[in-house]
């Protein structure tokens, strides 16, 4: 789980360019540009998730050694590793799609897919495949849980962004909300004002 969480950064990294990018395009009014980037990270993420994939599972039988000399905590370390590994890639595209739908002010939508996908299939799964006494699978059956759950989020979001998403509307959505911003921020200016006005 260490090893995950360092690791997690790097996708982590593609949401947050995926969301600020895609953002600003929105912002800026082009709808190409935003569909493009977001597509952009979208792959990307997947060839850099391949990428740290190919790399866990060369390194699978000696990746324990790093935590610890004991052998049977080697040999678990690579029973798990193919699933840590293609982790990744469901990781890099959940992270990328989820950005991509925070700079279209879609954010409610990664939310529902994460407790659908967690809370309702990765755990009760994992639980399932981990601890029932016929199938008793130990760590590897949680691990398995929560790939289920990872790759559930990134289909989803990837399918929402590729052919849920009228571009153009986003734009227009985008617009909306920066002339309504415009308003908040003129009418919290006029506030301060009459504020100063009434204290001096």
């Amino acid at each position: 789980m260490t090893t995950d969480q360092i690791i997690a950064t790097i996708p982590f990294s593609f949401g947050v360019v995926a969301s600020t990018r895609v953002g600003n395009l929105l912002g800026a009014r082009s709808a190409v540009g935003a569909r493009n980037a977001a597509h952009a990270s979208a792959l990307t993420s997947v060839l850099v998730g391949s990428a740290i994939m190919t790399a866990m599972l060369a390194a699978r039988d000696n990746f324990g050694y790093m935590f610890s000399d004991d052998e049977d905590v080697v040999r678990l370390v690579s029973q798990v590793m193919p699933l840590l590994a293609s982790f990744q890639i469901a990781d890099g595209l959940a992270n990328a799609c989820g950005g991509t739908l925070r700079g279209q002010g879609r954010q409610h939508l990664g939310a529902i897919f994460n407790i659908i996908a967690y809370y309702v299939l990765a755990l009760p799964i994992g639980i399932t495949l981990a601890f029932s006494t016929r199938i008793h699978l130990g760590l590897k059956g949680l691990w398995i849980g929560q790939v289920i759950g990872l790759f559930t989020v990134g289909t989803a979001e990837y399918v929402v962004v590729w052919l849920g998403t009228n571009w153009d509307k986003e734009v227009e959505k985008s617009m909306f909300r920066n002339a309504e911003e415009a308003k908040r921020r003129a009418l919290l200016e006029q506030y301060e004002q009459d504020a100063d006005g009434l204290t001096n």
